[in-house]
């Protein structure tokens, strides 16, 4: 094993871990960063999609209890004719939101790509203002969440079933939410 570990008082860099005992030695940064007084972020970044998609998997294993924040790498080139898959876009802009809105309780393991890590994004205070915080108790207008929605892409239906789509009746919001699966 050919590794380079660089250390500073709060980065660790580690490199040439061998496929498939990366997913464990991600784990076992995570139990040991839960136990440190200001948990941070473990940032790791392969060497494209395939390779993302199957550390994902290991760690749903070795670490199925971690909060694992995955950044894809958009689906087109820029200048393209076509616009990006929105299942991509939903995955990226709320793996943003996630770090720029989650706290820092519990370490979090952020998973991305060489080409994901390259890309633009917009900046902290952006994501920010564009979030919407729901949670029980909170009292929000209807029409309040549905300018948001409309404002932020969601597509006003009838019957909801895909994802970023919404449907009011009288006072029911439904609501299929982009970057899930459900």
């Amino acid at each position: 094993m050919n590794d380079t570990t660089t250390t500073s008082s709060s980065e660790i860099t580690l490199s040439g871990v061998p496929e498939g005992l990366d997913a464990l030695v991600l784990a076992q940064l995570a139990r040991e960063a839960g136990t440190a007084t200001a948990p941070g972020i473990i940032l790791h970044v392969a060497r494209d999609d395939r390779r993302l998609d199957a550390l994902e998997t290991a760690l749903a294993f070795f670490a199925p209890n971690q909060r694992v924040i995955s950044f894809p790498a958009w689906d087109t080139v820029p200048y393209d004719r076509i616009g990006p898959n929105a299942e991509i876009t939903a995955r990226r802009i709320t793996a943003l939101a996630k770090l720029v809105m989650g706290g820092r309780k519990e370490p979090a393991i952020v998973l991305t790509t060489v080409n994901a890590i390259l890309q633009r994004v917009p900046s902290r205070d952006i994501i920010a203002a564009q979030a919407l915080s729901v949670a029980p108790g909170h009292v929000i207008g209807m029409n309040g969440v549905v300018e948001w929605l409309e404002h932020n892409g969601y597509q006003r239906v009838s019957t909801v079933r895909e994802s970023g789509e919404y449907a009011v009746r009288g006072g029911i919001l439904d609501l299929f939410p982009a970057g899930l699966d459900q």
